[in-house]
């Protein structure tokens, strides 16, 4: 149960990143030319470098809730905490980067 209410919380956290940074950057084009390298490549260059610190990023922290076993990194409710600060600070910065645009 953990892992299907968990999946669908991080998809939309996943989801609200992918907004606050398409707000800052102006272009979904963008967005998509950054997040993608970034989850797919980035992540596990970094991963298999230095397993701590690839442990929060938004990708790996949030996935650690669809996983059973205990790793090293951070718990599966705290993952999705991290996550959702990632998703945040996107939001924020994607909001603050409109009305100082737009006005």
């Amino acid at each position: 149960m953990r892992g299907v209410v968990g999946c669908g919380v991080y998809l939309t956290l996943m989801a609200l990143l992918a907004a606050g940074l398409a707000a800052v950057l102006r272009s979904g084009v963008a967005t998509l030319g950054f997040l993608v390298p970034f989850l797919l490549i980035v992540s596990f260059v970094i991963g298999d470098l230095s397993g701590t610190v690839a442990d929060y990023l938004p990708d790996r922290a949030g996935q650690a809730v669809l996983h059973t076993g205990t790793d090293a990194g951070p718990g599966p409710w705290t993952g999705l905490a991290v996550t959702a600060l990632w998703a945040a600070t996107a939001l924020a910065a994607g909001g603050w980067s409109v009305r100082r645009r737009d006005v």
